[in-house]
């Protein structure tokens, strides 16, 4: 079965500097992988080409088996479609709703959609807040609104950039929510984080991202060394 997502010999130079270098990487059907980097490593900047809204100095992303460069606005938006994001910083609309940004993902309006909106919202611990302005509510609250959100449409892959970042007080339990929307859904997930650890709870095989190349990293590097 093809590739859900794959970079090939992607690399990327930002203000003379070269941030990701040859990348290799692919994420098939159920899949879950882990990317782990520092701040201003280019995590963020994957989840940008791998999703069309950035291209690749050289190199090919293809996205639902579909190469990025050679569509069109509108067949980038239909692939886009077909995934879960949530960026790290966010990209809800901070005028609307919390209810109005989800309806907003799926395009379409209706007694069904309502009710996968208030399920969701209730899932996500959202639902006294659903008609609370994006811009109006705290970073934890914003991160389990885009977590919400980016389930909507049903995705065969979750792209998420840092999606626990300032949710910490209920981060374990978040952490549990999302893991049950994609591992008995057999969901594709590429998880970008600074965390080892938490990459190494969600996902089966782990990179580094530094330097601008992919480093695999073996399941025993997640865990974290014995104090004396």
């Amino acid at each position: 079965m093809s590739a859900l997502l794959a970079f090939d010999a992607v690399s990327l130079v930002l203000g003379g500097a070269r941030l990701l270098d040859r990348i290799d990487l692919t994420v098939g059907p159920g899949e879950r992988v882990g990317i782990v980097g520092d701040s201003g490593a280019g995590k963020g900047w994957l989840l940008k080409l791998a999703i069309g809204l950035a291209h690749p100095g050289s190199g090919s992303v293809r996205l639902m088996g579909q190469d990025l460069a050679t569509t069109d606005a509108d067949a980038r938006r239909l692939l886009r479609a077909r995934c879960g994001v949530a960026m790290q910083g966010g990209s809800l609309l901070g005028e609307l709703s919390i209810e109005e940004n989800m309806r907003l993902a799926i395009g379409t309006g209706g007694g069904r959609v309502a009710r996968r909106i208030d399920r969701l919202l209730l899932e996500f611990g959202l639902e006294q807040a659903a008609a609370t302005r994006a811009d109006r509510l705290s970073i934890g609250e914003q991160r389990r609104a885009e977590l919400a959100r980016a389930f909507m449409r049903d995705p065969e892959l979750l792209i998420l950039d840092e999606p626990f970042e300032g949710a910490f007080a209920r981060g374990e339990g978040l952490e549990a929510q999302v893991r049950r929307r994609i591992v008995p859904q057999g969901r594709a997930l590429l998880l970008l984080t600074q965390d080892m650890v938490l990459a190494g709870r969600l996902c089966e095989r782990l990179y580094r991202l530094e330097r601008g190349r992919l480093l695999q990293q073996a399941a025993a590097d997640t865990v974290p060394a014995a104090t004396s």
